[in-house]
């Protein structure tokens, strides 16, 4: 899962990545978590006239992920009210969730953005008396303030180190968390102001501001407080950066300190989140330590529970921790993407939220591409991995999470080409390759990695496409300001833009500025996003430079950083608009058509999209990047270029079958009078098998009778070797007292193409 993938370590603005390397264990606690989830996809029609068209061009819009609806991504921050209701928030959903104290989703408020009642990374929640929920909102430098239903009421705060102001630290990277905690008690609401080494005070409204402590490491002095806690008669810090929990009088008086760095009771490991239940107990989310620190009024040590792992009562780099009435913890489990709840004495009750690694769920998806058949294609960028969707029906089919050549998995995909005759590439963006696939999810190589021999390293790749008929391959080479062709045997044939290596970005004809995707039509024409130019360039297929258009601008055939561009079987291009949160559609000459989309959470609405693709029935798809989510579009006019029988596509790969062979059981075979053998085809196969069967240092043995069987793909399947009477006879007198045999088998498997593949195996069985 990549979160927690290296340890952590201090970046300048105060944040951390990760300190040891973790990602092997991460993977396996996000797998594990993900294989406890059933597959949730959200299909909704749009009911209303698509927002921001001049006329709506589809019928009917459906969404494939949840924005939030219970779902959660790196969750930083939970909060219990009086009532027993349970607020959380997350770093990359932009939403306040609110669920009952069973674990119930009950509502939810916010998106990504800078207005009222909109968040960006979020760090902190807390409650008042009244039931009030207010939020820091990291990315903005703010507070925002609630009622229970989620009406916006107040907000205070921008950035700065002047009194009022903050400076938490931010960021969309899942590997850097915010900074920044909250905690209300009485009258008075307390801020720990990560950035600026203080806590803030204020009153329920967010005036009469005061303020104590200073970067350092002496007692009352802080570095990088994270999380606060409150009742009427202290206030209690996690001094993050010093490994220790501080105590204060609500007047910002120092009263007590505990904790150095370490594994041990009264250690900690960059302590996060703190609670106080109604007896004065403390409570810590122990970050690196994953675990939950229970201390005593006077921060004596009480207990801790927890442990790394993904089962139920574990957790992976907790980061906030609330109280509830009753006395029990309520633990935001963060790279487990869930929240855990316990009682006073540390045992497990219940879990509240459900993965974003779950199947059809996403976070931050960057690409789009469909086949010929109709099935969807998905990164999940921040999941890092492939999602299948079934055509027609976009129902979950699975997903692709191993690659192969210089790294074993994809590392921030985005964009993905699907090329007819069978290839899938993928922008395997922070691994700087291009990795190439097999239609079925096998992996052939890879280009613009180490190992490449196109003579072009890349940076930054967002996109890529697939030429029909010359076979070429485009990439969107963003960082380097350039457009690379690859030809099918993965020879670099072109480099266009920036002179012809990887220079600075240009505006000129032939130039780009941080092209983000390139398509292709069918006549081979490729059509370039030019983000940081605000137009679209169209060049031949040689290279030459055709038309282009567009400028910076909010008006029709204006844009705003296009990331997304597409070409639909008609010839129409359609441009994603990313910072105006809409597609705009031209004809092939650039001149515009019509559009549809505005910035918002709703079916139809987008935020910051950055993918576009057109399937092969001319339905849109859109990769709403910041609602989490994809967006199916069902057009009124579709010009789609005619698709092909389900399953029909890839066609199969000319190599031979990949076998997997085991022996399930190696004692009783006389008895069973059969050896079983498990065997597998990693794309189905069909097989024959042979063997004899013979007492170890002693007689001759006997043939098994051979068994040949057609195997599906993916599932493996068992294969009788039958011992004949005669045989048996002579296998028993042969054996006398003795039990230990030796079984020799041949397996002989064809391939879909007819390619073969024939293994031997030994094994030692028993009678």
């Amino acid at each position: 899962m990549g979160l927690l993938a290296s340890p952590w370590l201090r970046l300048t603005c105060g944040l951390r990545v990760a300190l040891r390397a973790a990602t092997g264990a991460l993977a396996a606690v996000a797998l594990a978590a993900a294989a406890l989830l059933t597959p949730t996809v959200t299909s909704a029609a749009s009911a209303a006239p698509c927002p921001g068209a001049n006329s709506c061009p589809y019928a009917a819009a459906q969404v494939i992920g949840n924005r939030a609806e219970g779902v959660l991504r790196f969750p930083e921050a939970v909060a219990v009210d009086t009532q027993g209701d349970v607020y959380v928030a997350d770093q990359l959903s932009y939403v306040v969730q609110k669920f009952s104290a069973s674990g119930v989703f009950e509502n939810e408020w916010g998106s990504f953005g800078g207005g009222h009642g909109q968040f960006g990374p979020i760090a902190g929640l807390a409650t008042d008396a009244a039931g009030d929920v207010y939020v820091v909102d990291s990315s903005h430098n703010r507070i925002e303030k609630f009622d229970p239903n989620g009406n916006f009421l107040t907000s205070w705060g921008h950035h700065g180190s002047e009194l009022g102001e903050f400076s938490f630290g931010s960021s969309q990277n899942y590997t850097q968390p915010p900074g920044g905690g909250i905690a209300v008690a009485g009258n008075y609401v307390y801020v720990a102001d990560s950035g600026n080494n203080r806590i803030e005070r204020f009153n329920l409204e967010g005036t009469e501001a005061m303020a104590w402590g200073e970067k350092g490491s002496g007692l009352g002095q802080f570095s990088y407080p994270r999380g606060v806690a409150a009742n009427e008669g202290e206030v209690i810090v996690s001094d993050d950066d010093n490994h220790r929990i501080e105590k204060f009088a609500p007047e910002g008086a120092f009263e007590a300190a505990v904790g150095t760095n370490g594994t041990g009771p009264g250690q900690f490991g960059y302590p996060y989140g703190v609670a106080l239940d109604a007896a004065g107990e403390v409570y810590v989310a122990d970050d690196i330590n994953h675990r939950v620190v229970k201390l005593t009024p006077q921060l004596a040590f009480a207990g801790a529970w927890g442990g790394f792992g993904s089962k139920p009562g574990q957790l992976a780099f907790p980061r906030a921790v609330a109280s509830d009435p009753a006395g029990d913890a309520y633990v935001a489990d963060t790279a487990n993407d869930r929240v855990e709840v316990y009682d006073p004495a540390g045992n497990y009750l219940r879990t509240i939220g459900s993965s974003a690694r779950g199947p059809g769920e996403l976070t931050a998806p960057r690409g789009l591409a469909i086949d010929p058949t109709g099935r969807l294609l998905i990164s999940d960028t921040v999941g890092n991995r492939i999602e299948l969707f079934a055509p027609g029906s976009d129902a979950y089919l699975g997903q692709w999470t191993a690659a192969g050549g210089h790294a074993a998995g994809f590392n921030a995909p985005a964009g993905i080409a699907v090329d007819p005759r069978g290839s899938v590439y993928v922008a395997d963006t922070a691994n700087a390759r291009l990795a190439h696939l097999w239609g079925d999810g096998t992996f052939l190589g890879e280009l613009g990695g180490p190992g490449d021999l196109g003579g072009a390293q890349l940076s930054g790749a967002g996109s890529t496409a697939v030429a029909d008929g010359p076979d070429e391959t485009y990439v969107a080479d963003t960082a380097h300001n350039r457009l690379l062709v690859y030809g099918p045997e993965g020879t670099l044939r072109a480099k266009l833009g920036a002179g012809g290596g990887d220079g600075a970005a240009g505006s000129g004809s032939g130039e780009f500025s941080h092209p983000a995707a390139v398509a292709v039509d069918g006549a081979g024409n490729a059509y370039v996003a030019d983000t940081g130019n605000n137009r679209v360039v169209k060049l031949s297929p040689n290279g030459a430079v055709l038309t282009e258009w567009g400028s910076r601008g909010t008006a029709d055939g204006r844009f705003l950083s296009p990331t997304g561009v597409a070409v639909d079987g008609g010839g129409n291009v359609y441009v994603l608009d990313s910072e105006n949160n809409r597609v705009e559609v031209f004809d092939q000459e650039g001149h515009f058509l019509y559009r549809w989309g505005v910035r918002g959470p709703g079916i139809g609405d987008f935020s910051q999209p950055s993918a576009i693709a057109v399937d092969c029935a001319g339905e849109v798809y859109v990769a709403d990047t910041d609602n989490n989510r994809v967006e199916r579009f069902n057009m009124i006019s579709p010009n789609g270029s005619g698709c092909i029988a389900a399953g029909s596509w890839p066609p199969p790969l000319d190599v031979a079958p990949v076998l997997r062979v085991s022996l399930p059981h190696s004692g009783g075979v006389l008895a069973r009078r059969a050896l079983a053998l498990s065997i597998g085809c990693q794309r189905g196969c069909k097989v024959l098998v042979s063997g004899t069967l013979a007492p170890i240092g002693r007689g001759r043995g006997a043939p098994l009778i051979a068994s040949a069987r057609g195997l599906p793909p993916t599932r493996s399947g068992h294969v009788r070797l039958r011992v004949g009477p005669a045989a048996l006879r002579r296998l028993r007198r042969e054996l006398g007292g003795h039990t230990a045999m030796r079984a020799s088998v041949t397996i002989v498997a064809a391939g879909p193409t007819g390619r073969r593949t024939m293994v031997t195996r030994t094994y030692t069985v028993a009678r």
